[in-house]
């Protein structure tokens, strides 16, 4: 409203110019001074200045010059005004433009969800390196760039261009490649202090108002879903292998020769009182969908990550189980099974879901969608001096 109100001002005010300076000019060529103001040249004394000026301007080659050039100047002046409200009653809808540089491990995801995902509008996502130069950003997956960077970009950036470096693996999990320092604008991962924070899940206002929950019914004590498996380096096998002593668990994936498909997951994973969400690695702010999918389901999660005050910047405290809060893993495994005895107190990690619900993210997608929300947002100058020490520190 304002960008349109300014448009009509400025274009008022120039039509007053023209016409004031139309009538100056048609003073000039018919009124004849009595004070000799104009700076002209020598001429005889019989001569007035004032009327040698004025006459020149009476000629009719002189007449037509100036009816031509204040006419030029009014259709320049139009036509640049209707560039200038075209823009301006667009606004904001005009398009950022994202370039997906590569499918994060090759996976697709639909290019059009902006803003029936996300509420996010006026962003164009593309995978076609043609639009390159007219790309606002350029989102990379890091771990699908190759170490000598020779599948990025050979053209020269774009002065307004901004590349997002994407990530959501671990530094653990994730190589260090030396020659990103100074080549990114900015970063995009689960980290609270990246430029653009996409977590694995999130906690959300239950705007449907405060409701009652009902507790699925469960079969299952505990249970785990695991392929990964380290003994020399994952802290969360050294503690199983001495928390299975005290108390049964339901083992599923791969290592366990029971690999559970997508279709199987809902049944499985709804069926347990207690999930054992362990972390393959322990960093701040790692915390992912080990943990939002057994919340959605309505399964406590009991964790290994980072410390308890970590997980509640993100999520309830009531709403899992840290190991930490027990001395030993004994310890853990008899307070499990002192909830399975009592409802009352099993039912406590569910208080929360009468006010919030749990939403999954989506990987890529989101983090596109964001980065072109946050370019479109913000048009200042930025870039990660040392990514490196950033990230793996």
């Amino acid at each position: 409203m304002e960008s349109r109100n300014s448009s009509r001002s400025c274009k008022n005010l120039f039509i007053a110019v023209v016409l004031m300076t139309g009538f100056s000019a048609i003073f000039y060529m018919y009124y004849e001074p009595s004070v000799n103001w104009l700076n002209c040249p020598a001429v005889p004394k019989h001569d007035d200045c004032g009327n040698i000026c004025i006459n020149g301007l009476k000629r009719p080659n002189q007449i037509q010059i100036l009816n031509n050039t204040l006419m030029l100047n009014l259709t320049s002046f139009r036509h640049q005004l209707t560039q200038t409200e075209a823009a301006s009653s667009q606004g904001d809808d005009l398009d950022t433009i994202i370039l997906v540089w590569m499918w994060p491990f090759g996976h697709q995801f639909d290019l059009g969800l902006c803003s029936s995902m996300y509420d996010i509008h006026g962003c164009h996502l593309t995978v076609d390196k043609s639009q390159f130069n007219k790309a606002h950003g350029v989102l990379f997956h890091h771990r699908d760039i190759y170490g000598d960077l020779s599948n990025m970009p050979k053209l020269p950036r774009p002065p307004f261009q901004k590349w997002v470096w994407m990530n959501m693996e671990s530094p653990s999990n994730t190589a260090i490649h030396s020659s990103l320092n100074n080549l990114f604008n900015l970063t995009s991962s689960y980290r609270k202090d990246s430029d653009i924070m996409v977590p694995y899940g999130r906690i959300s206002e239950n705007t449907g108002g405060k409701k009652h929950y009902e507790i699925l019914h469960k079969n299952k004590l505990v249970c785990w879903i695991v392929s990964n498996w380290n003994p020399n380096t994952h802290r969360r096998t050294k503690y199983f292998a001495e928390f299975e002593k005290h108390i049964s668990v339901e083992t599923y994936g791969n290592h366990f020769n029971k690999r559970i498909g997508d279709e199987d997951y809902t049944d499985v994973m709804s069926s347990c009182k207690f999930y054992l969400s362990f972390e393959n690695s322990v960093h701040k702010d790692y915390i992912t969908e080990k943990l939002y999918r057994p919340l959605s389901l309505g399964t406590v999660p009991v964790v290994i990550g980072p410390p308890r005050e970590n997980y509640e910047e993100f999520i309830p405290a009531s709403a899992f189980i840290h190991v930490d809060d027990f001395k030993t893993p004994k310890g853990l495994a008899d307070h499990l099974k002192c909830l399975d005895q009592n409802d009352d107190l099993y039912r406590q990690h569910f208080t929360w879901r009468e006010h919030f619900i749990v939403r999954g993210g989506y990987f890529g997608l989101e983090h596109a969608c964001r980065a072109c929300d946050h370019i479109r947002r913000n048009k200042n100058y930025r870039v990660v001096n040392d990514l490196n020490s950033w990230f793996w520190g």
